[in-house]
């Protein structure tokens, strides 16, 4: 996945946060817009996350003990 894809996905559900975590239960990752999600491979997300490692709409936290990411989409993608 690129940036741009994620931004035409943020577009497509009318949503200006994306988040992707990792839930224990489902033991995976999942980006959630809004009402809708998919869920991610670890390498898609560990992707995700190098992508978005130096932009400056996304921030990173911990949730259920891993990396979570959290892009808000503040201005036009590049």
């Amino acid at each position: 996945m690129t940036k741009k894809t994620l931004y035409d996905l943020m577009v497509d559900h009318q949503d200006k946060i994306a988040k992707l975590q990792f839930y224990d239960m489902a033991d995976q990752y999942f980006l959630t817009i809004g009402d809708w999600s998919m869920s991610l491979s670890e390498s898609n997300a560990t992707e995700l996350f190098s992508i978005f490692k130096d932009d400056e709409q996304a921030t990173f936290s911990t949730f259920n003990q891993r990396t979570s990411l959290i892009v808000t989409q503040k201005k036009n993608p590049k």
